[in-house]
């Protein structure tokens, strides 16, 4: 009789097949997706759009440490509900994917890091702290997303049809997801990506995740090389 963590170490469906899975680095029932998703919604039901200030200068030209945490108290505090059940809805499609690829530990530690880059990118950037929202986060996901995307097509390793599949749909749901015009208040939508290329945020974001997704796939190639991972999924 299997444990319920073998049992998750063994499915194919939470977790990537293509990866070598253990205990370490399965998907938990999507449990770190989930718990963000609930960490901002619980946030704006109890606090609303005011979480406080750390920052003492309500607009900066350089970085600093308060700014920097000032960015990622604002990444979890949101305007309204619409804007906090969009920003959720587009992380939820973002982060069920790289779990599953990941595994719930790694995927974690990933989310940890890429908040703090996403938010030292735009603490670098001369705009107001009065930018709320997932957005600059999620923005990172999608950037990482492309450039994961695109090193697993041309690694034998990584590279199957689900995997080909499945990423080609959420990337044109990324896709769908820069073409809206507004999210606060009202929605619109272009059939360019209006959301990316109007505001600084989500562009400091992107580029984000740009960098951590080339230094991250990079350092995985030179790491592993050619090598197959083990296709066992009954391994411990």
């Amino acid at each position: 009789m299997k444990s319920i963590s073998e049992s998750v170490v063994c499915s194919r469906v939470l977790n990537d097949t293509r990866k070598n899975t253990t205990k370490r680095t399965a998907n938990y029932f999507f449990v770190v997706t989930i718990a963000i998703t609930l960490i901002n919604v619980i946030i704006f039901a109890t606090c609303g759009r005011d979480t406080g200030d750390i920052s003492v200068r309500p607009n900066w030209g350089r970085f600093s440490v308060n700014n920097l945490m000032q960015t990622v108290l604002n990444t979890f505090t949101h305007f309204n509900w619409q804007h906090t059940l969009l920003n959720m809805l587009c992380f939820l499609v973002a982060g069920m994917y790289l779990e599953r690829k990941q595994g719930s530990f790694p995927f974690l530690l990933f989310m940890v890091l890429l908040i703090f880059f996403t938010g030292f990118a735009s603490a670098a950037n001369d705009i107001s702290l009065s930018w709320k929202g997932f957005s600059g986060a999620n923005y990172g996901l999608y950037g990482y997303i492309v450039i994961e995307y695109i090193f697993m097509l041309f690694q034998k390793r990584k590279r199957d049809l689900v995997n080909i599949v499945s990423g080609a749909v959420v990337l044109g749901l990324i896709y769908l997801a820069m073409c809206f015009n507004g999210g606060t208040s009202t929605i619109g939508f272009e059939w360019s990506p209006y959301d990316l290329l109007h505001n600084l945020g989500h562009a400091s974001g992107f580029f984000a995740g740009i960098v951590s997704g080339c230094v991250g796939q990079g350092l995985e190639c030179l790491i592993f090389g050619r090598k197959e991972y083990p296709l066992d999924l009954s391994r411990k």
